[in-house]
């Protein structure tokens, strides 16, 4: 699925939804309601995020924009915004210390799991020997497979929270995906090789994220 194509399908369900409600007499919702202002910070930074660019600002961004919208319908209290939002941007400043960019290139054999938090992974590899493991949150992994021979078939379970996962898969294979897409989507961008004797299932979970195969 086209992430820009995703936003726009997403923003018109929920204008209808909006508009749906008021008709109904569910709640009361106008285009100059309480806090549209707020907009201006949550649409870019949600775009940001489909588009998987500046993951951790644009999070910080789209979370600060909601609260403040929150607060403008009186949902939240002034106060508790400011006792929820101090701390969460300390924590993910502590979080963004933790795990710091680490990128490694040409590896010669796969890792059991690969794993992106707050941070980034580039790897080229050169050889598989088992299944394995891909984790993205608020972060970004790159894997080049390109190089690769297989001769069985090969599993790639992926979870991808807020971040984003590009796989270029090596020449000749079958590809079969399956998973759960949560305001999330995979791309394929792979030529599928049906008579291939080897396949690659790749299995995932995306929630507000976004996967890439090449």
């Amino acid at each position: 699925m086209n992430r820009k194509n995703m936003f726009w399908g997403l923003l018109l369900i929920v204008i209808g939804i909006l508009f749906l409600g008021r008709n109904m007499d569910w709640w009361d919702f106008s285009i100059f309601f309480r806090g549209w202002w707020t907009l201006f910070l949550i649409v870019p930074s949600f775009i940001s995020l489909i588009k998987q660019e500046n993951i951790g600002s644009s999070f910080l961004i789209f979370f600060l924009g909601i609260l403040l919208l929150l607060a403008c319908q009186d949902v939240i209290d002034w106060d508790i915004l400011w006792k929820i939002f101090v701390p969460v941007i300390i924590i993910v400043i502590g979080l963004s210390i933790l795990f710091r960019n680490r990128r490694v290139r040409n590896t010669k054999v796969n890792a059991k799991e690969y794993v992106a938090i707050f941070s980034g992974v580039d790897e080229v590899i050169k050889e598989i020997k088992s299944d394995f493991k891909v984790t993205s949150i608020f972060g970004g992994v790159e894997l080049d497979l390109r190089d690769v021979t297989l001769k069985e078939d090969l599993m790639i379970d992926c979870f991808c929270l807020f971040g984003g996962v590009d796989i270029r898969l090596p020449e000749n294979v079958k590809l079969e995906i399956s998973g759960t897409p949560i305001f999330g989507g995979i791309e394929n961008k792979y030529r599928n090789k049906e008579d291939s004797k080897v396949t690659i299932y790749v299995n995932h979970v995306t929630i507000f994220g976004g996967m890439d195969l090449l």
